[in-house]
Parts: structure tokens; C-alpha cells; sequence
């Protein structure tokens, strides 16, 4: 069965630990967890609720998952550094990767934060990708893709399928990235014209993989095998779907799509 991580955003109105649980019955390979609360989410927070977070490391281990990235690791003009820190240590009791985004306005000062982040991944022992997403001030793969270069051999990138288009790309511009930079990979759909708001669609608006006019197909021969694929594609359900069934939707979809293009 191929190996697939189901991503937290995916199924965002879900906790940690629910969504350990739909992942282990799926037979996810993986699984990517927010670790601290966020406003979308009910996440619980891991970082310091002890309780809460080893009742998710005996889930993991009862399900015999893996662990994707971690987030959110978000950067602006004044970050949490204590609080980066606990996550990155997190992060590296729960064998994740990391995940950062750019918000930071100040380019200088931006790519001194992804040094520090990267010094304290590395000092943690954990991996580390960058995101590009278009409504961020990392907005394309070669925008994520210097950062990294700057940070070390450590930090990777995360190639979202979404932001790859709506900033304006093309699966060329995956072609162009160094094999292995590309750490963790986020399959999702949708039409091509994008809609007129784009934070609505990133976190509830998205396709199933296959299931839009992205052309994935053309993508996943430009995708290393050491990469983490996962399904990162919250969409909008019938009304009563069941998390289990709508997880179903997005990992049915992505077996598919990878089995109808797997090398002859």
C-alpha cells in the first residue's frame, strides 16, 4: 500500500489526537500535527500540556505512525523564541520536521530568523523545511529555495501543490529545485483560475488530488523518492460527512493518483 501522510490541515477541525486516530484507520504511513493552538484549529497544546501530548506519543506508537511536520513554526516581525524552541524540541521527541513560514516583512530580518530557527533545529537534532506560500512573504520556490541555501544542508523545502500555482508557477519551477531540498510534498487540486479570496481556499477550499485541473500527473515525476508525500487538501464535504469518511476521500484519492502514475 503506498505510503502516504495525512497533513493536519487536511482535516483542521480535528484535534491532534482525533486526527492520529482517522490517520491510523486509513493506514496512513504518517501523520502531520499542529502542536500549539491556532485560531482554525482545536489543536491542544502539546508543547506544554504533558498530559495531552503523551496521550498523542502512545496514539503514534498504537498506530505505528510516523510523524511529518510540525507546525506552526510562523515568523514575523517578533517571534516567540521561547516558544519556538519547546516546539523544536517537540518536534524532535516526535521525530517531525519542522515547518516554517515567512511573514516578516523585512527580508533582512526574515532571513536572520530562518538562520535562528535553523541553528535551533539543528542544535535539537531535528530536520527543517521552508514553505513558499503566495500570501506570505516566501511566496514562490525559488523564494523558499534561498533561504534554505542560506540556513544549511539541514533545511529542505515543503512544495505545496496550491501555492505553487496560485503564485503564479508551474511544475517546471519543482523540476528546477534541487532533488534534495525537496523534503516533504503537499498534494491537493482545484481550478486553475484562482478565487477571489485565497485564504478561504488554502484552508477550506481545496480538491482532492486528481480531482481539479492542476495536472498532478505531471508533477510526480519531478518528485525524489526520499520525499514525504502527503495529502494536504481540506475540501468542502456534504453536510454530515464524518471526519473518517472525509480523511477516506482525501487518502482514496491520493492512492489513485499515485498508483495510475507509479513507473512501468
Amino acid at each position: 500500500m503506498t505510503s502516504i501522510c495525512l497533513d493536519h490541515l487536511s482535516l483542521v477541525d480535528l484535534t491532534a489526537l482525533e486526527l492520529i486516530h482517522v490517520a491510523t484507520e486509513l493506514e496512513c504511513a504518517r501523520v502531520s500535527l499542529f502542536v500549539t493552538p491556532l485560531p482554525l484549529s482545536p489543536s491542544l497544546d502539546l508543547v506544554n500540556d504533558r498530559p495531552a501530548k503523551a496521550e498523542v506519543l502512545q496514539a503514534l506508537r498504537a498506530g505505528r505512525l510516523g510523524v511529518g511536520i510540525v507546525e506552526p513554526f510562523m515568523l514575523g516581525e517578533e517571534p516567540d523564541w521561547p516558544l519556538l524552541e519547546r516546539s523544536a524540541s517537540l518536534a524532535a521527541e516526535l521525530g517531525g520536521t519542522i515547518n516554517a513560514l515567512g511573514f516578516d516583512p523585512d527580508a533582512t530580518r526574515l532571513q536572520d530568523s530562518m538562520g535562528r530557527l535553523a541553528t535551533i533545529a539543528a542544535a535539537v537534532g531535528v530536520p527543517m523545511t521552508i514553505e513558499a506560500y503566495p500570501l506570505s512573504q516566501v511566496r514562490t520556490q525559488h523564494d523558499a529555495l534561498v533561504l534554505a541555501m542560506t540556513c544549511g544542508s539541514h533545511v529542505g523545502l515543503c512544495v505545496d501543490c496550491l501555492h505553487v500555482i496560485r503564485a503564479g508557477g508551474g511544475w517546471g519551477d519543482v523540476a528546477a529545485l534541487p532533488p534534495e531540498r525537496i523534503r516533504h510534498v503537499q498534494l491537493n487540486d482545484g481550478p486553475l483560475a484562482a478565487p477571489d479570496d485565497r485564504f478561504q481556499e488554502a484552508v477550506a477550499g481545496r480538491f482532492p488530488p486528481g480531482e481539479g485541473e492542476f495536472n498532478l500527473s505531471e508533477l510526480l515525476p519531478h518528485l525524489p523518492g526520499s520525499a514525504v508525500i502527503a495529502v494536504e487538501a481540506p475540501f468542502i464535504a456534504p453536510a454530515g460527512m464524518s471526519p473518517l469518511d472525509r480523511g477516506r476521500v482525501l487518502v482514496d484519492a491520493t492512492r489513485r493518483l499515485l498508483a495510475i502514475n507509479q513507473p512501468q
